[in-house]
């Protein structure tokens, strides 16, 4: 008798525990059944945007997902939101520091943030400020003067003086932020030292037998190319020098008769001269790839930046607005000519896009000078930044914007 009444016991704290079980279980269940739908759209959901991507990427070379991009960055209107705002100066220069826009003149060195603030002001005494780009650093550098500065987004990085009486020619970076510099030197024609992207020298080297004007270091940072001036054979011409940074050795040259170079850029394997007279192109063994004289045209306006092209503007008459926008690839080969009857402000380059700046609209082309987009009512506007993403630089002269095609 007992032991059924223990047996009973058992029974009734046994039923529910069973009770209970069973109800965790059922509820578990419930929860997995909730859960699974959720975690399965989630799935389809991922799959669908890495699909877009994919098909966004692949189409017209990834001028889709450039938009896309643009899209999430700056939302669906026309134009940025925001307005970078600056004094006005006509020796105001400008350039992209990130998303961010440097304003240099003769006094003040400005970053300017994509809300509208002002990230840092710098006091300075220039007299031609020159702005170049690399990586996430800035160099604001006053030719014909002493003074050379390192910017990043937080402030000046480094400032660099020369000792009273000498000179700076250039200073430029490449797109890792090494920088080539080319200065007067006492008791040398001219003196190029090259800085890595930790700002270490790495190279250096003083000429006695011919002027340097220019240098810049290519896009794989093994090589330095500088711009000498000397006669040839009894007449004026350029030449430009490879040197080897790791062995500080000469490795090749390539002469450009008659053309004095206003602008040098290393695109790939490519360098690009930019002269008086003629534009000329070199491969980094020196040979030559392009000679292309102006003739009796006159150079109004050219576009380094693209990523596998440059655009020439010439023009019949010197001051006019009948002119010939024409662009090349890297290897020489004319990709194509349109014959421009507006009067043309400035003109920018960067990635697979060319923006050309009219008196009144903004037209941005592709390579093969197909427009890609158009903005009207551009009246204030003086220049154009063209951005490797698709997006454009709109300035005036106290305000600046973005161009969302």
């Amino acid at each position: 008798m007992a032991m059924d009444d223990e047996r009973q016991v058992n029974q009734e704290e046994v039923l529910p525990a069973a009770e209970e079980s069973k109800q965790k279980q059922d509820a578990a269940g419930e929860k997995a059944r909730r859960v699974a739908p959720k975690g399965l759209s989630k799935l389809l959901l991922l799959l669908a945007v890495v699909l877009v991507v994919v098909v966004l990427t692949t189409m017209e070379d990834g001028n889709h997902f450039a938009s896309l991009r643009r899209w999430l960055m700056y939302g669906d209107s026309g134009a940025g939101q925001n307005y970078y705002a600056y004094v006005a100066d006509g020796n105001n220069r400008f350039a992209l520091l990130g998303e961010d826009l440097l304003v240099a003149n003769q006094n003040t060195v400005q970053l300017l943030s994509d809300d509208g603030a002002i990230r840092y002001s710098l006091p300075v005494s220039m007299t031609n400020p020159m702005v170049s780009v690399g990586g996430d650093v800035a160099a604001v550098c006053d030719v014909g003067g002493s003074s050379l500065y390192l910017l990043d987004e937080t402030g000046a990085r480094r400032e660099m003086a020369l000792s009273s009486g000498l000179r700076y020619y250039s200073a430029r970076l490449n797109s890792s932020g090494w920088l080539a510099v080319t200065e007067e030197k006492n008791g040398y024609k001219a003196s190029i030292s090259v800085y890595n992207s930790s700002g270490e020298l790495v190279f250096s080297f003083d000429s006695y037998d011919s002027y340097l004007t220019d240098a810049l270091v290519t896009a794989d940072c093994r090589s330095v190319v500088a711009v000498s001036l000397a006669p040839q054979d009894s007449v004026f011409g350029s030449t430009l020098l490879v040197y080897d940074l790791s062995e500080a050795l000469l490795t090749a040259s390539c002469s450009i008769r008659d053309g004095l170079p206003m602008e040098v850029a290393c695109a790939e394997d490519t360098l690009l001269a930019l002269c008086d007279t003629r534009l000329a192109m070199a491969d980094l063994e020196g040979n030559q790839i392009l000679d292309y004289p102006y003739g009796s045209l006159y150079l109004h306006d050219y576009a380094f930046g693209g990523r596998d092209f440059c655009a020439l503007l010439l023009g019949r008459y010197q001051a006019g607005n009948i002119c010939e926008l024409t662009t090349f690839d890297l290897e020489g080969q004319e990709l194509a000519s349109l014959e421009l009857s507006e009067e043309v402000l400035d003109m920018s380059a960067a990635g697979n896009y060319l923006a050309v700046l009219y008196s009144d609209s903004l037209v941005i082309y592709t390579r093969d000078l197909q427009e890609h987009a158009r903005l009207d009512g551009t009246d204030y506007a003086g220049h154009v930044i063209m951005e490797s993403g698709g997006t454009a630089m709109v300035i005036t002269g106290t305000v600046a914007w973005r161009f969302l095609p």
